[in-house]
């Protein structure tokens, strides 16, 4: 049976504009659940209530550090502005910022209708496709996660951008090349992930343009891959200075390679067994090569199938290279961030797999000598076939949303699904809060260590738990061991001196932050520990404030840093008139810095100022904001950065797309 070609007359527009809207309705019923969701305590507070580039995005000087800023870890404006006009319109609604997530997901479900129909002519498949795409359990995760707003903004300007390339290709004029050109740098300044599209252009020739690759069309992609070249140089330097993408030492090129493999039958795997879904997943054990060589001798093995097939059936040989070249990008051989796979990397690549399977379907014969089914029952078979599977998705979707209300019950879910993941037991840990659920963070981190003991930086979150814990001699052991395995972590070797100061251990204390200020001299975090550590040896106090001098020209507008010099300088003669500016200036930062309030108040008591009422005033406050009674009695108020996220959100290493 052939699903047989369908002219786009003007009979046929009021039936594809119909498919559109159930389209849109359909994912807007199906992810309707999420409409209720706040933020997640997983990024979207680093995407939305801790950016700094929203409240101002839309002035001169805010659409400058929209397009030059790499925030939170990545270059990409387009998602920033878009993210900017939800804080202008809804403020910190997070409902808001959910529908307009479901919106650009069904947006984008249309644009892929369109592009696949005009590149076809054929409706009813590319509506299926659409709508599989819309409804597919596996794209929750880009759909519900408001950080993933980058993914569904990518997605429709990728699809645009491909429906745009066919209209050119129909009628060449400069006006559709530049608009398609546009849609195309739209989409690569929305999430990097788009870099493989020109990728897509010669496979279109393919199918379903069927028209011969030529010097001419080839040279018509250049300006895309220039693009895409300029795209990769922001891309890199943006997770380069975020520390997001991973030495080999830390993730071995073979172990890459074998993770890669892996994972491309894992993709098609939840591709047509949606099930068991999870926020991470973890890495394949090293030693385990069985399954990554099977999948390399399938992956040849299937694409010489289909390349001999390409004259009879291009659909089989287009939707598989689709599929290899847009996940090419996030297979790991250049590792971002510590997941080793993730559902949202298959939001674009799935739909090579769906053009490949729903084509190829369709063009098969239902014959043997004899027609196996009348021709009068196929369709109606297969609009049964076609419905029943869209419902069964929605379903599915449905029932996985429910995890994406919180951090925690998406780390619960990622557990119950799998407790031999080592990743998600890190992350349930990092879920829970710091003073209330400390033990069971750490019973969650110790999991995790029995699971990958090999890991640094697993060491590293239940060293620190231990340090929150007061349990000194259990954390130096954590961060010993972290750094046996990676040496040179400035944030680790910084929290074993935090822990060796705290048992008064003080030499080795300040010997562990000069190993983290030689690891990373750049550190404003490593400068302000070795000053602390500094500041604890008699006579030390004028190197402990040409340290905190060096942490403040590089992070000026940090609060503890800025207390802290000021508490160092108030030991100094002239003290309190030199350290008043800088309690200001930590004020100015964070109005709830109680050892800001506390310093300026000692200040504000001694000579020049001796202005008793300010310094009350400024002691109350600080009273009002700490009720521990010993910081208050001691008075102690040099305070090491412990690498915490003082948001009140996780606070682990996050994930990078």
């Amino acid at each position: 049976m052939s699903f047989g070609a369908e002219q786009n007359t003007g009979k046929s527009r009021i039936p594809g504009l119909a498919i559109c809207l159930v389209l849109i309705i359909a994912t807007g019923a199906t992810y309707a659940r999420v409409f209720h969701f706040g933020f997640i305590g997983f990024d979207d507070y680093y995407y939305v209530p801790l950016n700094p580039h929203l409240k101002d995005a839309f002035t001169p000087g805010g659409l400058w550090r929209a397009f030059v800023s790499y925030y939170p870890d990545n270059w990409f404006p387009v998602t920033t502005l878009s993210l900017a006009l939800d804080y202008l319109v809804f403020g910190l609604q997070a409902s808001w910022y959910h529908v307009v997530n479901v919106a650009i997901h069904a947006l984008a479900c249309v644009m892929l209708y369109l592009f696949l129909m005009r590149g076809t002519r054929q409706r009813w498949p590319s509506a299926f496709v659409a709508a599989v795409f819309a409804l597919h359990p596996m794209h929750v995760q880009s759909v519900a996660w408001i950080s993933e707003r980058k993914d569904v903004l990518c997605a429709f300007f990728w699809f645009a951008t491909l429906w745009s390339w066919i209209r050119y290709t129909e009628r060449p004029s400069w006006i559709r090349y530049l608009a398609t050109l546009a849609l195309f740098a739209a989409g690569l300044m929305s999430k990097p992930m788009i870099v493989t599209l020109p990728l897509l252009l010669p496979i279109l020739d393919i199918w379903p343009l069927r028209r011969r690759i030529t010097a001419k069309s080839l040279l018509s992609h250049l300006p895309f891959w220039a693009l895409t070249a300029l795209t990769c140089v922001f891309t890199i330097f943006a997770q380069r200075a975020a520390g997001a993408i991973r030495p080999l030492d830390r993730f071995p090129l073979l172990l890459r390679v074998e993770n890669g493999l892996d994972a491309v039958f894992f993709y098609l795997s939840k591709t047509f067994w949606p099930t068991g879904f999870s926020i991470v997943y973890g890495w394949p054990k090293p030693e385990d090569w069985g399954p990554p060589l099977a999948a390399a001798f399938a992956i040849a093995g299937i694409s010489v199938l289909f390349f001999k097939m390409r004259v009879a059936r291009p659909c089989l040989l287009a939707g598989w290279l689709w599929f290899l070249a847009t996940l090419t990008p996030v297979i790991g051989l250049v590792q971002v961030g510590l997941q080793a796979r993730a559902d949202r990397y298959m939001y674009v690549p799935m739909v090579g797999v769906l053009v490949a399977v729903i084509w190829g379907i369709g063009e098969l014969r239902w014959t043997v000598n004899r027609p196996i089914l009348k021709s009068s029952m196929v369709r109606p078979i297969v609009a049964a076939l076609a419905v029943a599977t869209c419902f069964c998705l929605a379903v599915l979707s449905w029932q996985e949303e429910q995890y994406w209300n919180s951090a925690r019950t998406l780390f619960e879910h990622a557990v119950a699904e799998d407790d031999q993941n080592y990743l998600a037991w890190e992350y349930r840990g990092a879920s829970t809060d710091w003073t209330t659920e400390l033990r069971e963070r750490i019973e969650c981190y110790r999991a995790a260590v029995r699971l990958r003991p090999d890991l640094p930086e697993i060491h590293e979150s239940l060293g620190r738990a231990y340090l929150k814990a007061d349990w000194l001699s259990s954390a130096i052991e954590q961060f010993n061991e972290s750094i046996r395995i990676a040496p040179n972590d400035a944030r680790v070797l910084c929290n074993l001196g935090a822990a060796l100061l705290r048992q008064n251990r003080i030499s080795e204390a300040i010997s562990s932050f000069e190993s983290a200020v030689k690891a990373q001299p750049g550190s404003a975090v490593a400068l302000n520990d070795l000053a602390v550590g500094l500041s604890h040896q008699q006579g030390r106090s004028g190197d402990a404030e040409k340290q905190l001098e060096r942490a403040i020209a590089l992070r000026p507008n940090d609060a503890l840093t800025q207390s802290n010099l000021g508490i160092v300088l108030l030991g100094e003669p002239d003290g309190a008139n030199r350290a008043v500016p800088h309690f200001l200036q930590a004020l100015a930062v964070d109005p709830k810095d109680v050892a800001a309030h506390l310093g300026l108040a000692k200040a504000l008591s001694m000579p020049p100022y001796s202005d008793a009422n300010a310094a009350a005033e400024h002691l109350n406050a600080a009273r009002q904001l700490e009720s521990d009674p010993d910081l208050l009695r001691r008075f102690e108020f040099l305070r090491i950065d412990y690498g915490e996220d003082r948001s009140g959100t996780l606070q682990t290493t996050s994930f990078q797309d």
